[in-house]
């Protein structure tokens, strides 16, 4: 769900292209970076699909302390705990500006339909997938070199040049270190040939990187 080209207008979207009165349920909607879609323990009333724009899914413990903290991006569905009433584990906060689709909880259940039904079968699917994305991979694990190296391999959308980007200061928060380290860390990976962060992050040889990365968390 992290990956992909954003959908940036309902042109460019399926339903939006295919749809006649009443097809799609969906609005539009835009939130400045900061916004808070969702607040950790509230019970969402809006599911949102992510056009544009990245956000951060973070959870504290009673203490306190922050236990997860995760990057979403285009084509990822948000508080789908919605669809059963029940509360969001997470805070959900855009991370840069952000164009959204929204509908609310009671009209995407009737617009699903029955539960026996194929649009209700397709969406368990697609929430199943985001239960399990809870168990996020540990970018915490390992010597920060591996943890740049893994996090650049999967998501390097992230730390691109464009208006939308993902602040360094955040992905290094993600990773347990400082932005000095990442900036470090990401010179190092791009003296060894294997990123080109003159402009944001691009990964020039993914093979070597993995390696990297595996070798370095190994150690």
């Amino acid at each position: 769900m992290l990956s992909r080209s954003p959908v940036t207008d309902c042109s460019s979207c399926s339903l939006g292209i295919a749809s006649g009165p009443g097809r799609c349920k969906f609005t539009p909607l835009a939130r400045e970076a900061g916004a808070t879609l969702c607040a950790q323990g509230e019970r969402p009333r809006t599911v949102y699909f992510v056009k544009e724009g990245f956000v951060s899914l973070s959870a504290v413990s009673p203490r306190g302390a922050e236990t997860v903290l995760t990057l979403r991006g285009p084509t990822a569905l948000l508080c789908a705990e919605a669809l059963h009433g029940e509360p969001s584990p997470y805070e959900v906060r855009a991370l840069s500006p952000v164009k959204l689709c929204g509908i609310g909880a009671e009209a995407m259940n009737q617009w699903v339909g029955p539960d026996r039904g194929p649009a209700r079968a397709v969406l368990d699917l697609v929430l199943l997938e985001s239960r399990l994305q809870r168990d996020e991979v540990n970018y915490r694990q390992g010597d920060c070199l591996s943890r740049v190296a893994r996090f650049t391999l999967a998501h390097a959308r992230f730390l691109a040049d464009r208006p939308n980007a993902v602040r360094k200061q955040v992905v290094a928060r993600l990773l347990g270190m400082r932005p000095e380290t990442l900036s470090r860390c990401l010179t190092r990976l791009e003296r060894d040939g294997v990123v080109d962060a003159s402009r944001g992050v691009r990964v020039i040889d993914a093979r070597r990187l993995a390696v990297i990365a595996m070798e370095e968390a190994a150690a």
